[in-house]
């Protein structure tokens, strides 16, 4: 005789297999969104590195511009500090680097070149702090100034620079004293 045998067939099916890909495609569903969270919030962190390290950038640069300035074109000091050039500030001015105002048109030097990358191009201001005459005795000037003394009288100038980044939030405001015979 022969016998077939035939698979008894479960009366009743749990779903268990369901249950689980579901829990399984919930958990991936959370990792991918937590990763993308994380993702998103390392682009902006380095985005804005990158926005402050190049408003730095132009601030250092627009720095030397003014140095510059201070160095080779500087001529008169009576002429030049006197208010009618915009940037140069005679002693106890005093500008607030901080407020927007002093960064216009009518009140800063833009700087000479084109600074690609940024929003609004470097600006600087320049002001006369004192003349030197005992150097050695100054806060501002060390014995390195000394030799200089048979150039002239030795002035103080602090030159202060504003560069921005990729857009106007990312600001950099650095400044420099610099000493110059005449």
């Amino acid at each position: 005789m022969n016998q077939h045998c035939i698979p008894s067939l479960p009366s009743k099916q749990t779903g268990a297999v369901l249950v689980v890909s579901l829990l399984m495609l919930v958990i991936m569903t959370l990792i991918g969104v937590t990763s993308m969270r994380t993702t998103i919030l390392q682009e902006k962190m380095s985005g804005n590195t990158r926005d402050t390290m190049l408003a730095f950038q132009a601030a250092e640069t627009v720095l030397l511009d003014g140095e510059s300035f201070v160095e080779n074109d500087l001529n008169a000091l009576a002429v030049a500090f006197d208010g009618t050039r915009a940037g140069l500030y005679p002693a106890d001015t005093n500008p607030n680097p901080f407020l927007a105002a002093t960064w216009a048109d009518d009140a800063s030097r833009i700087y000479s070149g084109l600074y690609a990358g940024v929003t609004t191009q470097p600006r600087y201001i320049v002001e006369i702090l004192k003349a030197l005459d005992n150097p050695a005795n100054d806060l501002n000037a060390g014995d390195s100034y000394d030799e200089i003394a048979s150039l002239g009288t030795r002035y103080a100038f602090r030159v202060t620079a504003r560069g921005t980044g990729g857009t106007d939030n990312a600001q950099s405001i650095i400044q420099s004293n610099y000493i110059r015979a005449f």
